[in-house]
């Protein structure tokens, strides 16, 4: 027989390469069926021994060579396996950049062999491309020091906590975290039909989410969409919010959201019984988090618990994890919710720390829920998935079915969005004073020129009739492109104006829909409460856009982003218009409220302290540091700066009252052309 190792081997991959004929052999070993001793073939007379060319094995062999045929290898391999063969090599080879140039990203290589380890990357692969060695090769290549059991998820830092540790602060306060959208995990309780392989397993989130995404893609999307007509689930569909510390410290292995802010905490002295994660199912509304799941209910029980043992308790929230809490504190105060009453806030929460809160919303999710379109940077990976193997009216439709994706539409119109006239954070030229920018007929005024942020969506190739449209105007345009369904739960769930008067708030304290609205809704009588607002500040945010009609599409969405070259512009890239933020949240939404209007009696009567820190974000190379160091302050990656971390301990010790007004961007500026009472 001949060897299978050998270059002349025979291989046996999933019977596609190399088709076997054989008359009077045995199908599993190759061998003749009238030969009941095939030792008598094969087997050496000693250990080194040479075998005996007999007249037995010689005719053996000439049969089998005489009746095995070789088909040439089939050279039809569908595309996506080859992107999928891109993508593999794509990431060994940056991964190995990186592990030779900086061996300090040890850690996150090894996270990455756990996630490669977790793929069967031969069944996504061509079976001409790599054999299954050459893989098992490259993982354990990557497995640079891998590590077992709970030490494998640590990042290896705990740093600024151990350095406050020294200093004498310890843990006072009860903690509850609030993730952002996308962040939490989402897990499969359905037990019918596709449902079965994926039971408790994560579809958002894990590595169980990409290759569901890649092999079962319409069951994927069965799971992760919301029924349209309750805003709930589908029928025999159940996904749930992954519940503890585990919901949301990685988004995948090696990449962390809460990770080093609990291993921070945790030095200060925090565990599981004074530390928890309140994760939630971010596709569903806020008024459906409560119908459905109880969420509001069960932290109103977990706070009122801690406050038994005497502690208060500090909500620190990232991005969406703001909104949901400002929701929280009218719920629970109204008798149409938690029946706490005006004190219950100041009897039980200390302080809530905002981490790159979006209080009045993201432009991007215009652009998502408008034309399916979205260059997401919380979770790359997921948005790097969802952008190549879908297209733009399969994503329209996921998006407009998560009906907690409408919260993060921008809030205030153009009385914070601006005009056709010019937006408060229109860019200044570094040069002058004065803007130079396109003005609202597309006329450029200047060689070296930007783009005013008035207009929110934009179109200067007569494809619409539309025209430039204000944020009050595109979000018309977006109400307009919806189902009957889709305009109906959005009316229902949200409200995204101003009030300028206390009669307005008074009227409307107990619409739920404005609970949703910083602008429509005030803060709680807490006076002893303290609000931090910290976030970055520095990194390109997509603020307005250029859109075309699309005339490939038969039907919604009709719109897309126009993404013609504009070199002329300054702050104009394939489409967007980008304008100052964190990399994904605008400072108009990040520090506005903060900076300003909760400094109003319309919108604090009750004088809770409110406090803003802003970072600058200063990340380092990538390949110094992947996540960019602890001074990146980006929209995800200031969860792991080290300066933000510091506060956040320091207010959860008991020492809030040292972290003081921290200005570094021109918000202030912003703010004051903002013209809300």
């Amino acid at each position: 027989m001949p060897n299978e190792n050998s270059s002349g081997s025979i291989r046996h991959r999933r019977g596609k390469n190399v088709a076997q004929r054989i008359d009077g052999l045995d199908a599993e070993t190759g061998m003749p069926t009238a030969i009941d001793t095939p030792s008598a073939i094969d087997t050496p007379t000693a250990i080194g021994t040479p075998r005996t060319a007999s007249p037995l094995n010689l005719a053996v062999q000439a049969a089998l060579e005489s009746r095995i045929t070789i088909h040439p290898p089939i050279k039809r391999i569908k595309r996506r396996r080859w992107f999928i063969s891109g993508i593999a090599f794509g990431v060994i080879t940056a991964v190995s950049a990186i592990l030779y140039v900086n061996p300090t990203q040890n850690t996150h290589i090894n996270r990455m062999q756990e996630v490669l380890g977790d793929f069967d990357v031969s069944a996504l692969l061509p079976d001409s491309l790599l054999s299954d060695d050459f893989v098992r090769d490259m993982t354990k290549l990557l497995a640079l020091d891998r590590s077992t059991g709970p030490a494998s998820r640590l990042t290896g830092e705990f740093e600024p906590a151990m350095t406050l540790e020294r200093e004498g602060l310890r843990k006072k306060h009860n903690v509850v975290l609030v993730p952002g959208i996308i962040s939490s995990g989402l897990e499969s309780w359905s037990t019918a039909n596709c449902s079965r392989p994926y039971f408790r397993q994560r579809l958002w989130g894990t590595s169980t989410m990409f290759k569901a995404i890649l092999l079962d893609k319409e069951c994927w999307v069965q799971h992760i969409m919301l029924d349209k007509q309750s805003g709930l689930d589908p029928p025999g569909i159940k996904l749930r919010a992954a519940q503890g510390l585990d919901a949301a410290d990685y988004f995948i292995t090696g990449y962390w959201i809460w990770g080093k802010a609990i291993e921070n905490l945790a030095v200060l002295g925090y565990d599981s019984n004074d530390m928890t994660l309140a994760s939630y199912d971010w596709r569903v509304s806020y008024y459906d988090l409560e119908r459905r799941d109880q969420y509001f209910s069960r932290l109103q029980s977990r706070i009122e618990l801690a406050r038994r043992t005497g502690a208060k308790t500090v909500l620190v929230t990232h991005s969406m994890g703001s909104q949901v809490v400002q929701y929280f504190m009218k719920w629970v105060e109204s008798a149409q919710g938690g029946h706490g009453g005006s004190r219950w806030v100041d009897e039980h929460i200390e302080a809530i720390i905002n981490l790159a809160g979006s209080p009045l919303g993201v432009p991007k999710t215009l652009a998502s829920l408008l034309s399916g379109e979205q260059r997401e940077t919380v979770q790359p990976l997921a948005s790097y998935l969802l952008d190549h193997f879908m297209n733009r009216k399969e994503l329209a439709r996921i998006f407009r079915s998560w009906t907690g994706l409408a919260a993060l539409l921008p809030k205030g119109g153009s009385a914070v969005w601006g005009d056709l006239g010019g937006a408060p954070d229109d860019p200044v030229s570094n040069n002058t004073d004065v803007n130079t920018k396109v003005d609202m007929n597309n006329t450029l005024t200047d060689s070296d020129t930007y783009v005013s942020f008035g207009g929110q969506i934009r179109f200067d190739d007569s494809t619409s009739s539309l025209g430039n449209q204000t944020m009050d105007g595109a979000l018309q345009v977006l109400f307009n492109a919806l189902d009957a369904n889709e305009q109906r739960l959005m009316h229902r769930d949200y409200s995204f104006g101003v009030f300028r008067t206390q009669a307005e708030m008074d009227a409307h304290k107990d619409d739920h829909r404005m609970w949703t609205n910083p602008l429509q809704h005030q803060l709680p009588n807490a006076p002893n409460m303290t609000i931090y607002c910290l976030y970055g500040h520095g990194a390109a945010t997509e603020r307005a856009y250029y859109y075309t009609s699309d005339h490939n599409a038969n039907d919604t969405p009709s719109l897309k982003i126009d993404r013609t070259p504009r070199a002329h512009v300054r702050n104009v890239d394939i489409g967007i218009v980008n304008g100052e933020g964190d990399g994904t949240v605008p400072l108009l939404s990040l520090g506005y409220m903060c900076a300003d209007a909760w400094r109003k009696p319309l919108f604090n009567p009750h004088g809770v302290r409110i406090v803003t820190r802003e970072f600058r974000h200063n990340p380092l190379a990538v390949f110094k540091d992947i996540r960019g160091g602890a001074e990146a302050a980006d929209h995800i990656n200031i969860l792991g700066n080290h300066d933000v971390t510091a506060d956040m301990l320091r207010i959860v010790a008991g020492h809030g009252h040292k972290v003081q007004d921290q200005f570094s961007s021109n918000i202030r500026e912003y703010a004051a052309r903002i013209n809300i009472p």
